[in-house]
């Protein structure tokens, strides 16, 4: 059973990190053509639709992970009965879902204008741009979204990735295309057409990968009790998690315009790289914990659980040093020094980047092992006292108080709670072993940061040249400091073995 997570979690990582090649790199080139041929007002005005769509689909994210969890033993038993049950419910609620989203963005509607300080672009019904995005919305949830929860439960979220790789190539061509011949409103409109395409493409693969699994039958009553209370429980965790960046864009919009919205977006679209590479690891990785905890003891769990803290913390400092050290190199080349916002800003990112990488940790175990119902209510606390921080703090500090604010939620809130559940609640009590990996951690990121800091000081004034020093630098020296510091210790010897298993499948591929 194990061999066959490894596979699955490398296969998986494969994909995915294919998957998020694309899906990263198009999108820059749309944000740039977008700032080049329209303006930043545009840019601005999308993210603000993107931020308040998000957060209406928080309903959303808190089903999937939790009917996921409930596919996890029948698909692993072959239960072909109860997976069809399951299946038949979350169609309907995922229909239910899509007319939710669609009425509350129509009652939405009357006061988007006061979301907005200043005058929006020329031309432009931001009316019309909303009920697109949210037309877009409401349909993926509409088109059997829910078939998407197979590929998590089967472990086999490689083929997810492939069907959303064909989504952005379509999604993301058109748009550059659009954006370039000055068609604002039908680069938009590109959104909802994807969609229903890349929903009928992934629906008539599901059907002939799992043609056993049709929506049939009705589900006990005390499974459908428990599902709602899963629901419930787990969508306050994602509002949680979305108002860490979508409710700080509607505040900046509303206080601040949507230039500036647009001027910190770009520093936060490259801060989504990072979290995008945390990601791909996480979602690699959850459908086979997900199933190790159904499937082995705890004890086994934890095991596996140790190795994953290390890889996590790792790449997050690892990523928090590149961030730091880098973009503000990367605005001026990218986009001009006009852009350039302050270095303060560029910290609390790399910092938020840090600790991105801890919420992923505590999300691992809250989502593989059902842990919901606990911490509901520091969720909550955390999402109320960083929205109060984000005005307060902007009308302070600016836009560096926005982000500061969800650092601070999150250091004092979600995180310390968050892993006092799992431990206690999960671990028995092994949380003495979680801070000593936290503060090991911390140290070496710290001290890493400190020494590539160093080296790259002496990078050549030239601007172009100094940019690749400091690139090499962040990219080799890290990597170097975990050998040298970590070699030892058995996770160190895991990552390299699963390093190895990656190269040699892509070796053995070429050689066929």
């Amino acid at each position: 059973m194990q061999e066959n997570r490894t596979d699955y979690v490398i296969r998986n990582l494969i994909y995915s990190l294919i998957n998020s090649a694309i899906g990263t790199v198009m999108p820059f080139f749309v944000r740039t053509f977008t700032i080049y041929y329209l303006g930043s007002e545009y840019m601005g005005l999308n993210n603000l639709c993107t931020s308040i769509l998000y957060v209406l689909n928080a309903a959303d994210l808190g089903v999937a992970n939790a009917f996921a969890f409930r596919l996890y033993k029948p698909m692993a038993q072959k239960d072909t009965d109860e997976v069809c049950r399951l299946l038949n419910f979350y169609k309907k609620v995922y229909t239910t879902i899509g007319l939710a989203i669609l009425g509350m963005g129509l009652c939405l509607m009357p006061f988007l204008q006061h979301l907005i300080k200043g005058d929006l672009p020329e031309g432009i019904n931001i009316y019309v741009v909303f009920f697109i995005y949210l037309v877009n919305s409401a349909i993926s949830y509409m088109l059997h979204t829910y078939n998407n929860l197979l590929f998590l439960a089967d472990q086999r979220r490689d083929y997810e990735s492939n069907l959303y790789t064909i989504n952005f190539i379509m999604l993301y061509g058109s748009q550059i295309a659009m954006i370039v011949t000055r068609h604002y409103y039908l680069s938009v409109i590109m959104f909802p057409v994807c969609t229903f395409f890349s929903s009928i493409i992934r629906n008539i693969f599901v059907k002939k990968r799992y043609p056993q699994y049709v929506p049939r039958g009705r589900i006990s009553d005390e499974i459908r009790r428990s599902l709602w209370k899963d629901i419930l429980s787990v969508t306050v965790y994602k509002l949680r998690d979305i108002s860490r960046n979508s409710f700080d864009n509607i505040v900046i919009s509303s206080f601040l315009g949507l230039v500036v919205l647009s001027n910190y977006q770009n520093y936060y679209m490259v801060v989504t790289l990072p979290n995008l590479l945390l990601s791909i690891f996480y979602n690699s990785i959850q459908p086979s914990m997900g199933n190790c905890i159904a499937m082995e003891s705890v004890e086994g769990t934890y095991s596996v659980y140790k190795k994953n803290v290390f890889i996590l913390e790792f790449l997050g400092g690892w990523f928090a040093i590149c961030y730091g050290l880098l973009i503000q190199d990367f605005i001026v080349i990218w986009l001009g020094a006009d852009y350039l916002m302050s270095d303060r800003l560029a910290m609390l990112l790399a910092l938020f980047i840090y600790l991105q990488a801890e919420n992923l940790l505590a999300g691992l175990m809250r989502e593989g092992a059902g842990l919901w119902k606990y911490g509901r209510i520091c969720a909550v606390a955390e999402m109320a006292v960083n929205l109060v921080l984000n005005i307060v703090l902007l009308l302070w500090l600016g836009v560096e108080g926005i982000v500061l604010a969800t650092i601070l939620s999150m250091l004092f809130i979600s995180i310390p709670a968050e892993n006092y559940i799992i431990h206690v609640h999960f671990f028995d009590s092994k949380l003495i072993d979680r801070l000593k990996y936290a503060l090991r951690s911390v140290l070496w990121t710290v001290t890493t940061a400190l020494i590539t800091g160093l080296i790259c000081s002496f990078a050549p004034k030239i601007y172009g040249v100094r940019f690749v020093f400091k690139v090499f630098a962040c990219a080799f020296i890290p990597p170097i400091s975990l050998a040298v510091c970590f070699g030892h210790t058995e996770e160190f010897k895991f990552v390299k073995s699963l390093l190895l298993q990656i190269l040699f499948r892509k070796v053995n591929r070429n050689k066929n």
